[in-house]
């Protein structure tokens, strides 16, 4: 039986997947006139935005604080840019230590603001001076160098190598400093995007450090309203997000896709299609012959990231007290060794998110676990489903759990009579409500021995079918922001993208 074709599903542009990267494209290209539509398989929208309830208290599933968003900044900017800036409620975290590192007995305060952390640095190793002025000139030197980044204009007919993508920043702190409890401090975030000593580059670990460092701030109503704030924009331009709405097959014909196809059946055609779904798995979706094996088997075989265990601790009222950091503990004096262990020895530390009680704003309402987790773990239970895994499945989170909440008694000896409900998540549910292979935190591994291979550019083979997301440039709010105005760009010019933001910047506040 044909399917007819509703009039009412044709679109100029088509995104599959409402994460970050598939929002953030709805709303500069609904906002630039074009009839989008977003396509989310599941009944929530947000992807790693996404936020849940347990007993009352909240808990963010990826997005747990955001960076750089003092006025001026480029995620303050971009936001006004996308139309969500006003939408979403933040406040600041700790200025004079917003991260918190917990290291061989030790605690660093990491303050906001790059004078402040270079007088923490000095106080702290007085005679590294050298080391520490040679480390800040060169991720700030990194960051000025990125024109997207800077807002400035790109020559499109040039694909400048990025600076510091093929360094180790293993090798670069190394390099400036024989003092190893220096090089740990100044590697402290290599947690946030799944750095690997032997293959996270100098380039990312600038851009990400720096994102930070200039600001941070706490999402005070969860990563899901970022996602709401998306969704509102882009209806308000006459566009649609639609849930449980499931691509199944991207259906193609000379080197051009014609429209996807829905689990239920339905067909849904546009001009321009953007998928934010995992870039192998897109490519299995399509139909008609249009790929390549050779691009197909490089997809396929590109290493990703590191999954993680997740413990979501509900908090008995006014136990706790709340502070305004995140805490980054690690069991040895390296901060590389979260995702080298054997399984007897998991976990090697973790990093902490607390959440405040509305009621009683002085105490925590919950408290957020997480410690990297090899995949490989899952393998008794990879072929099972969300609830269906059985009894060795939950035995075996239960006993993490335990091993994690015994690591937090370092700081909280007495934690236990605090705790209220405990609930937690492995790399099969992180798999399963993201849509990432292998439940990867930070998608495809970014590898500076090998820059260009372990790289993704939005545009595909296809004429009209493009690519976001974290694969897509780099992952985190930044990296997948930056990534769909590069994407867009492909579709709607890059430099008329970055004059529209500089514009709109320029534009005095209401």
């Amino acid at each position: 039986m044909q399917i007819k074709m509703k009039e009412e599903n044709r679109f100029d542009i088509v995104i599959m997947g409402s994460g970050l990267g598939g929002l953030a494209c709805g709303s500069i290209l609904s906002q630039r006139g074009y009839k989008v539509c977003v396509l989310e398989k599941h009944f929530q929208i947000g992807g790693c935005l996404q936020h849940f309830k347990r007993d009352g208290a909240l808990f963010d599933t990826g997005m747990h604080y955001i960076g750089s968003y003092d006025d001026g900044q480029i995620l303050n900017t971009l936001f006004r840019y996308f139309g969500v800036y006003d939408k979403i409620e933040v406040s600041k975290l700790n200025e004079e230590g917003f991260d918190v590192l917990s290291l061989g007995g030790k605690e660093y305060q990491i303050p906001q603001g790059v004078e402040a952390y270079r007088n923490m640095l000095l106080s702290n190793f007085p005679d590294e001076r050298k080391a520490i002025e040679t480390y800040l000139d060169k991720i700030i030197e990194i960051n000025n160098s990125v024109d997207v980044i800077n807002l400035r204009e790109v020559a499109v007919d040039i694909m400048p190598m990025k600076q510091g993508v093929d360094v180790s920043i293993y090798d670069f702190v190394t390099t400036i400093t024989d003092n190893k409890e220096l090089q740990n401090v100044l590697c402290l975030l290599n947690s946030l995007y799944g750095g690997k000593k032997e293959s996270a580059s100098l380039f990312e670990h600038a851009v990400i450090n720096l994102f930070y460092l200039q600001s941070a701030y706490k999402l005070n109503n969860g990563g899901g309203q970022i996602a709401d704030a998306f969704k509102q924009v882009i209806e308000e331009n006459g566009g649609t997000v639609r849930i449980k709405a499931k691509v199944s097959k991207i259906l193609c014909e000379d080197r051009r896709v014609h429209q996807v196809q829905l689990e239920n059946g339905e067909m849904i055609k546009a001009d321009k299609f953007i998928s934010n779904i995992d870039p192998f798995l897109t490519m299995q979706m399509v139909e008609g012959g249009n790929i390549r094996k050779a691009y197909s088997n490089r997809l396929m075989n590109l290493k990703h990231t590191t999954s993680c265990f997740s413990v979501y601790i509900v908090l008995k009222p006014n136990t706790v007290k709340y502070q305004n950091s995140n805490y980054y503990y690690y069991k040895q004096d390296d901060v590389w060794a979260l995702d080298y262990y054997s399984e007897d020895l998991w976990p090697q530390g973790y990093m902490m998110y607390s959440n405040q009680s509305k009621m009683q704003p002085e105490y925590a309402e919950s408290l957020i676990l997480l410690s990297p987790m090899d995949y490989d773990e899952m393998k008794p239970w990879e072929n099972t489903t969300i609830e269906k895994r059985g009894a060795s499945y939950k035995q075996m989170k239960a006993e993490k759990s335990e091993k994690l909440i015994a690591l937090l008694k370092h700081k909280y000896p007495q934690i236990e009579d605090s705790i209220q409900k405990v609930y937690s998540s492995s790399p099969l549910t992180y798999r399963d409500y993201t849509g990432v292979r292998k439940g990867a935190m930070y998608g495809v591994l970014k590898d500076c021995r090998h820059p260009y291979e372990s790289q993704i550019l939005p545009r595909t083979r296809m004429d009209n079918l493009f690519l976001t997301g974290q694969n897509i440039n780099m992952h985190g709010v930044l990296g997948v922001s930056m990534g769909a105005i590069l994407t867009c760009g492909e579709i709607d010019g890059i430099n008329n993208i970055i004059r529209d933001i500089k514009k709109k910047k320029s534009c005095p506040k209401p």
